[in-house]
């Protein structure tokens, strides 16, 4: 690193020095990252919003032919200024040395990063940027060519280097911790054999980290919430552990229903969309849907969500429509700009949220109506 220009060796005495931090590749390197948790707390922020990654995977509308790139040790490609470098002095058996070049660990770095490579390719069609993955895409070979070509031309204009990791001219890729391919988004196969390998919880903390892991790939599986309620009534302070047949059962069903996921399709703004959303006595169900181009609908994305001890206590009528408020605001990256359609087999909601004025509505259901407004 030192050879490299990363780092410099430091003799002078500093305001600041923290610990160094050993942290394992997966391909048997290490990585040298630094403790700054001390820094982080007078650390100013851009404040930069990092997109979700479902914003992002939102479009990628007509995608069928994909390269992946990856930033070669993407922070360390920006340099820090003289006054700034001094702040990240750490100490190591070799003596202390400080960044000239962003350092992981620091709580600006990644919006800043963000940042940065977002005015890198702006303006470019056809290209997702999240942190230093970069997912080049197009409906036919010679498109998504010509949007490769000028992506690589703006990364060597601005000195922006990649590493052995990139892929190119692939119909199905590995990007944000999911599989997509022309038909759609697919749960990753390895976090799914990763959560169907696990062994029945013995304590409450394996309990937190199986529903931990089963809630990354919730977006796969319709009513997560209601089929979780078993599991999650063992996390109550006031209940005492007790593994019994319904914790089995819910136990066992979950982990059947993520052997075979359903694929999600790709989100299009152009075709028709439905949002149906559901409330059940423990939480609230919902899911997007569009229609293909066969007519067929398919999911765009499913979420789920528990109700809080009040909220169990509203009525049904209230209950449904709080499930229809959620599900809009949770899927609006998708639906804000657009028509679309709201399903519900509750129909006293037709005309609450439809035909009756705003001062006709019981304060609960207004306030939720007033929600819905902004669609």
């Amino acid at each position: 690193m030192e050879t490299q220009g990363v780092i410099s060796r430091v003799e002078q005495p500093t305001d600041w020095c923290a610990g160094m931090v050993v942290v394992p590749k997966p391909n048997g390197a290490v990585r040298i990252c630094v403790d700054l948790t001390k820094l982080n707390n007078a650390v100013k922020r851009e404040r930069h919003i990092l997109p979700s990654v479902e914003h992002t995977l939102g479009q990628l509308e007509g995608a069928k032919i994909f390269s992946k790139l990856d930033a070669n040790s993407g922070f360390w490609q920006i340099p820090l200024s003289k006054n700034s470098a001094l702040l990240t002095t750490f100490i190591s058996p070799f003596g202390r040395f400080c960044f000239n070049r962003l350092c992981f660990g620091i709580s600006s770095a990644p919006e800043h990063f963000q940042k940065r490579m977002s005015q890198i390719l702006e303006g470019l069609e056809g290209v997702l940027c999240h942190m230093d993955d970069i997912l080049v895409f197009g409906t036919t070979q010679t498109e998504h060519d010509q949007r490769l070509y000028a992506v690589l031309k703006k990364l060597q204009k601005a000195g922006i280097t990649l590493n052995e990791k990139c892929e190119f001219s692939k119909r199905s890729v590995r990007f944000l911790g999911q599989i997509i391919d022309e038909t759609g988004i697919h749960a990753d196969p390895e976090k799914v054999k990763a959560v169907t390998s696990m062994s029945e919880p013995k304590t409450v903390s394996e309990v937190r980290r199986f529903l931990g892991m089963t809630n990354h790939l919730g977006k796969f599986l319709p009513h997560l919430a209601e089929k979780t309620q078993p599991l999650r009534d063992l996390l109550r302070k006031e209940n005492e552990w007790s593994w019994g047949e319904p914790q089995q059962r819910a136990f066992n069903n979950i982990k059947l229903e993520l052997s075979k996921p359903p694929g999600l399709a790709l989100y299009n703004s152009k075709a028709c969309t439905i949002v149906s959303a559901d409330a059940s006595s423990y939480g609230l169900g919902a899911v997007l849907l569009q229609k293909q181009e066969n007519q067929e609908l398919k999911p765009i994305a499913y979420s789920s969500r528990v109700l809080t001890s009040t909220e169990q206590r509203y009525a049904q009528i209230e209950k449904e429509a709080l499930a229809i408020t959620w599900a809009c605001e949770r899927f609006s990256d998708f639906l804000v700009g657009i028509p679309f359609h709201v399903e519900t087999d509750h129909k006293p909601l037709v005309s609450l949220l439809g035909s009756k004025n705003l001062d006709e509505l019981p304060p609960r259901i207004q306030r939720l109506r007033m929600r819905l407004m902004k669609f």
